[in-house]
């Protein structure tokens, strides 16, 4: 139990400044924010696979700090969030 609870915890912050939030999974979809600062932490609420961006085709929808999408690699985890979280 202990475990699952540290995984379901897991630390996901963002890797750059100026991330895009975007409506869709493709950096063609509109920006619909913009997180600021790098080590921001999001809520990430599910994944879906999308746009390649450098070869990395998962994006998470989040819900905070902003509502949209963002792109994997620009995300750093410190659990493996594919096998706790949803698909979207």
């Amino acid at each position: 139990m202990i475990v699952a609870a540290a995984l379901t915890t897991a630390c996901q912050t963002t890797s750059i400044p100026g991330l895009h939030v975007r409506a869709q999974p493709s950096t063609a979809s509109p920006v619909v924010a913009t997180v600021e600062r790098s080590g921001t932490y999001v809520r990430i609420d599910c994944f879906v696979r999308g746009e390649p961006v450098n070869g990395d085709t998962v994006w998470y929808r989040i819900s905070s700090p902003h509502d949209g999408y963002v792109t994997n690699y620009y995300v750093r985890t410190n659990g493996n969030i594919l096998a706790t979280k949803p698909r979207c």
